[in-house]
């Protein structure tokens, strides 16, 4: 069985497998984000209904179990019963998220040794198991409260990682136009925001890049109070002096700092 999580729970063997209503999904999701770790009944009734749980909860949930069991044909073998709970196994290549952790090392290790254009395939490969935006989406508050923030700052630095490969590889033709949407979205996300205005530098889009820079720098001095970082500020004076920037010819990029 092939499990998703990252944007929409599915689940498929041959061909997907109709998981049910919203609550099947729900314990569907609870299950996954606990892979092969015990899930109390408890914790299960807690992201079904959260503060509203019914009287029978406890019977909700064994039935909604044995219908998910039923659905997954076979691999219900793979959903226990255990005192008090349940656990689903899943094996190292079966769920999205854990394929995505896997991929996303790889191509750190790999722009760590400065291998970008094998960092650029690995970090294409993780994003692909998306379905955007990355956000969340469980149907249940619990879930999305307690997962959703994790699950897009891994995706958002995939994408910082896929850029950083792009700038060091010389790639920038489409790159804005795929950063600003993030961009928007994580106004204070720095390392992200100054890949941006680098993509729009090197795409002969100078004066955009500086108006980023003077409508951030307004932002944080609004909203925070204090200066963009260093890092950023460096590029800025980059873009001005119209310099190439950050990532030079070489065989390691020089990384802008992390401060999302």
């Amino acid at each position: 069985m092939k499990y998703r999580l990252l944007g929409r729970v599915e689940m498929s063997g041959p061909r997907k497998v109709d998981i049910g209503g919203a609550k099947h999904r729900i314990l569907l999701a609870t299950l996954l984000f606990g892979a092969n770790e015990f899930q109390s009944v408890d914790d299960i009734a807690e992201a079904l209904w959260e503060h509203e749980r019914p009287q029978s909860a406890h019977a909700l949930v064994r039935l909604y179990v044995h219908q998910l069991r039923k659905r997954m044909g076979d691999a219900g073998a793979d959903l226990l019963t255990e005192p008090g709970g349940y656990v689903l196994r899943v094996g190292p290549s079966e769920l999205d998220l854990e394929v995505f952790r896997r991929e996303t090392d790889q191509a750190h290790a790999l722009m760590a040794v400065g291998d970008h254009a094998a960092a650029e395939v690995r970090y294409r490969a993780a994003l692909a198991l998306w379905h955007e935006p990355f956000v969340c989406r469980t149907e249940s508050p619990t879930l999305d409260r307690l997962h959703g923030p994790w699950l897009e700052d891994m995706a958002v630095s995939a994408v910082e990682g896929l850029a950083e490969a792009q700038l060091a590889l010389g790639r920038t033709l489409s790159l804005a136009g795929r950063l600003r949407p993030l961009v928007d979205r994580h106004p204070f996300r720095e390392r992200l925001i100054g890949q941006y205005m680098l993509a729009l530098h090197r795409s002969g889009r100078r004066v955009e890049a500086l108006e980023t820079f003077r409508r951030v720098r307004s932002l944080f001095v609004a909203e925070l109070g204090i200066e963009p970082g260093h890092e950023l500020r460096e590029l800025m004076q980059t873009v001005l002096r119209d310099e190439r920037g950050p990532y030079p010819a070489g065989p390691r990029p020089v990384s802008l700092a992390a401060a999302g």
